[in-house]
C-alpha cells in the first residue's frame, strides 16, 4: 500500500485554506463551501418535507425524511438537513419562493445558522455573546448542598464576592434559598432578610459588577433590583409566582428562565419525558412567547434548561450533549451544573475538588455545544478554561 497519501479530517477554517496556498481574495467565501452543518427540523407535513428534500437535492445535498413521506402514509415527519453553509444558504434562498410556510422555515434556518443573539447592555457592560461568560455563585444560605453556611454573613459574602471577581467572574448570582432536590421552601421575608443586606453592602463599594438575584419570589426580586441587582434568575420561570413577570417588565431587566419540573421538594419524583430536550424546548418556547406578549424585550431573555431540576443523571448528560438544539429559541443559553447531584452520582464522590474537576469537564462540553453562560461555584479554573479555549479560535 502506498504511503504517499496523508489524510485527516478537519473543520475547515480560513487558516486551513491559507495554509494550502488558496487564493486569499476568495478565502472568506470558500470557507462556507467547506464547513458543514446539520439541522433537525420537527413536524413538517409530507408536502413540506417533500419540497424540502427536493430543494436540498437540487442544491447538491440531501435531506433525510420519514420513509413514508413519499406515500403520504404519515401525517408529519421530522427531517434532518445537512450540507455546507453555502448549500444551506442556497436552500434558504430557494425556500423563500415556496408555499406552505416554507419561507418562514427558511428564515428560522438562517437565524439559527447565520445570525447572532442580540447584544444587551447591563450596567454599562455590553454582552455581545461572542464569547462565553462566567456566572459565579454566592449562596447566602445555611443549607445549600455544596456551600451552605459558608457565606451567610455580610463579611464572608463580601470576601467571596471579591474573590470570584478577582478570579474572573463576569456575573455574580446571589441566592438566599436552597433549591437543591427535596429542599424545603422558605418565606419571601426570610429570603429578603438574607440577601438584601448583602446586595446593599456590595453596592456600597462596587457599582459596576453585574449581580443577578436567584429567586422565585417576585417580592424578593423587586427588592433586590431596588438594592442594586441587575438580572432576575427565576428557577421556576414564573411558575411559582406569576407576579414575577410584572417585576421583570416594571424594571426592564434581563430574566433567566429555568426549566424545572415542579418545586424543589417534588421535582425529582417525576422525571418522565416524551423527549427530554424537546419537552424542555417546548416549555421554554411557551415562556418566551408569554413574555413577548407582555411586552418584554426578547433580547433580555436568557434560557436555562435546568440541569438537575427534575432530571435523571442520564437526562442531564443528554441535555448537555444536545444543547445546540436550544439555539433556535433565539436566546442566550445558561448552564448551571456545578457540583450537582448527577455529578456526584457519576463519579461516586461528594468531594469538592473532585466535583470541581467533573464540573469543569461538563463545562467544556457545554461551551463546545453553544453555552453562553456557565454558572459555577469555582470560578478560577473556568476562567483558565475559557482563556485556553479562546486561544484555539
Amino acid at each position: 500500500m502506498t504511503k504517499d497519501f496523508k489524510i485527516k479530517i478537519i473543520n475547515c477554517t480560513e487558516k486551513d485554506l491559507n495554509d494550502i496556498g488558496f487564493d486569499k481574495t476568495y478565502i472568506k467565501n470558500a470557507v462556507n463551501k467547506h464547513r458543514f452543518k446539520t439541522v433537525k427540523i420537527h413536524n413538517l407535513t409530507c408536502a413540506q418535507a417533500n419540497i424540502l428534500k427536493q430543494t436540498a437535492l437540487t442544491s447538491g445535498t440531501d435531506c433525510a425524511v420519514h420513509r413514508e413521506v413519499i406515500t403520504g402514509k404519515v401525517e408529519l415527519s421530522d427531517c434532518i438537513l445537512s450540507g455546507s453553509i453555502s448549500q444551506l444558504k442556497t436552500i434558504c434562498e430557494k425556500l423563500k419562493f415556496q408555499p406552505l410556510k416554507l419561507s418562514s422555515l427558511a428564515e428560522e434556518i438562517k437565524n439559527l445558522l447565520f445570525e447572532k443573539y442580540s447584544p444587551v447592555i447591563i450596567r454599562d457592560t455590553v454582552f455581545n455573546w461572542e464569547r462565553p461568560y462566567i456566572m459565579g455563585i454566592l449562596n447566602i444560605t445555611p443549607d445549600s448542598s455544596s456551600d451552605g453556611g459558608e457565606f451567610n454573613s455580610i463579611e464572608k459574602a463580601e470576601n467571596h464576592f471579591k474573590q470570584m471577581l478577582q478570579e474572573g467572574a463576569d456575573i455574580i448570582d446571589i441566592g438566599g434559598e436552597s433549591t437543591r432536590p427535596f429542599a424545603k421552601k422558605i418565606t419571601a421575608d426570610e429570603e429578603i432578610t438574607r440577601v438584601i443586606p448583602v446586595i446593599r453592602h456590595i453596592r456600597s463599594f462596587d457599582s459596576s459588577t453585574i449581580i443577578s438575584i436567584d429567586t422565585r419570589n417576585s417580592q424578593t426580586a423587586q427588592k433586590a433590583i431596588e438594592a442594586g441587582a441587575d438580572i432576575i434568575n427565576d428557577i421556576s420561570a414564573f411558575d411559582w409566582d406569576e407576579k414575577m413577570i410584572d417585576a421583570v417588565k416594571d424594571n426592564d431587566c434581563p430574566i433567566i428562565l429555568n426549566h424545572s419540573k415542579g418545586t424543589p421538594e417534588i421535582m425529582q419524583n417525576n422525571t418522565l419525558y416524551n423527549d427530554v430536550v424537546d419537552d424542555i424546548y417546548d416549555y421554554l418556547q411557551r415562556k418566551i412567547d408569554l413574555l413577548i406578549e407582555k411586552g418584554i424585550d426578547p433580547a433580555k431573555v436568557i434560557i436555562d434548561p435546568g440541569i438537575g431540576f427534575g432530571k435523571t443523571t442520564q437526562q442531564n448528560f443528554e441535555i448537555i450533549s444536545r444543547l445546540q438544539e436550544f439555539k433556535t429559541l433565539g436566546c442566550p443559553i445558561l448552564v448551571g451544573h456545578s457540583r450537582k447531584n448527577f455529578l456526584k452520582e457519576t463519579i461516586g464522590s461528594d468531594n469538592k475538588e473532585e466535583l470541581d474537576t467533573a464540573t469543569l469537564t461538563v463545562s467544556q462540553k457545554a461551551i463546545e455545544n453553544s453555552a453562553n453562560i456557565i454558572r459555577v461555584h469555582n470560578v478560577k479554573p473556568h476562567r483558565i478554561l475559557l482563556d485556553v479555549l479562546q486561544s484555539f479560535s
